[in-house]
């Protein structure tokens, strides 16, 4: 009998460690990303971490799997989630409900973000101390993000356990070198290595901690521009127009930012910056189209002729569609770019 429960033990270890083993790589390949939408949308990114972490069982589940939905965000009706839209169906309170379907993990996380940000039934939320991740467990329940009784401790054990409330402290910057100090992992301590000696060799004058990446940094900077600054709204320099595909863009004046045209027309820097298929810190050219919503599969013409001083991305702005399409038509590689004179496809696939 002894050696029977001491073998059920051993079972029981073994299941526990390799299920905290998932658990951390979870968070060692996530942490970046919650602690920026944390920044974006003031989720606390503890709450974040620890909702991805219950809802994929730390990035095992099916749906994370098959669909990059990590917090089991469901269809919600066509209003919410157009019909258009990649969707799967998975049992959960019913058998085959709809759930959202993504393109990558990042897009799950910017949905998940807004998700909270976004519908009036969670704005108690906003209103509890970012730092106070117990509270924020207790309001997702209280304001009916989940039906067991038990999420608010199953969230706040895990973040008690990871230690994940330390990323609530942080900035983009610290992230990795904060992995390291927690899980003590070399591929994290080489990754902040390499970014303080990328920032060492900077000519910034000021001091500059280590960062994820530096597009992030440059994310970071151009919304606290938007946020900190608190000069009156100037008039717009150009009307929103119509784009032939059927979508609202402005077109951008000599030294416009993408921050300095979301405060402009009231927009959200970062979906700017989505629809645009840009960086937050690219800079925008004199007379360059800026789309206020997505840019379609098929462009507004069949073809196109390039001409001289042309890319694959001014083609894409030109015809409002997506650069991926535009690739995938022309059977090109990703990074290649037209000859002049080249007839390229805007709506179906040329022929091999």
């Amino acid at each position: 009998m002894k050696k029977l429960i001491y073998i059920f033990s051993l079972i029981a270890t073994i299941a526990t460690q390799a299920q905290e083993s998932k658990d951390v790589t979870y968070i060692r390949r996530h942490a970046a990303l919650a602690v920026q939408e944390m920044q974006l949308y003031k989720v606390p990114a503890s709450i974040t971490l620890a909702q991805g972490l219950l809802e994929t069982g730390g990035g095992q589940s099916r749906l994370a799997d098959q669909a990059n939905n990590h917090f089991g965000i469901k269809c919600k009706g066509p209003e919410e989630w157009s019909l258009d839209k990649p969707r799967i169906y998975h049992d959960d309170d019913a058998r085959g409900e709809c759930f959202r379907k993504y393109e990558s993990v990042e897009e799950s996380y910017r949905d998940h973000s807004k998700f909270l940000a976004l519908r009036p039934y969670y704005k108690s939320l906003f209103t509890l101390d970012d730092k106070d991740y117990r509270a924020w467990a207790n309001g997702l329940k209280k304001a009916g993000y989940a039906t067991d009784p038990k999420y608010p401790s199953k969230l706040i054990s895990r973040i008690e356990k990871y230690n994940l409330d330390q990323f609530d402290q942080i900035s983009s910057e610290e992230v990795y070198a904060k992995l390291y100090n927690l899980y003590n992992n070399q591929d994290d301590l080489l990754a902040s290595n390499n970014n303080q000696k990328k920032y060492a060799k900077s000519n910034k004058p000021e001091v500059v901690l280590p960062t994820v990446s530096s597009r992030e940094e440059k994310l970071r900077a151009e919304i606290a521009k938007t946020i900190d600054e608190e000069k009156p709204s100037r008039i717009p320099a150009s009307k929103i127009l119509n784009h032939k595909n059927n979508i609202p863009y402005v077109v951008a004046q000599a030294g416009e930012t993408i921050a300095l045209i979301a405060k402009t027309y009231n927009k959200v820097p970062s979906e700017i910056a989505n629809f645009n298929e840009i960086q937050m810190g690219s800079k925008l050219k004199n007379g360059q189209i800026v789309f206020f919503g997505k840019k379609k599969s098929k462009g507004s013409d069949h073809s196109y002729k390039v001409q001289e001083g042309d890319d694959m991305y001014t083609i894409s702005q030109q015809f409002g569609i997506k650069v991926k399409n535009l690739y995938k038509y022309n059977r090109m590689e990703p990074g290649d770019q037209p000859r002049v004179g080249q007839r390229l496809n805007l709506k179906s696939k040329i022929k091999a």
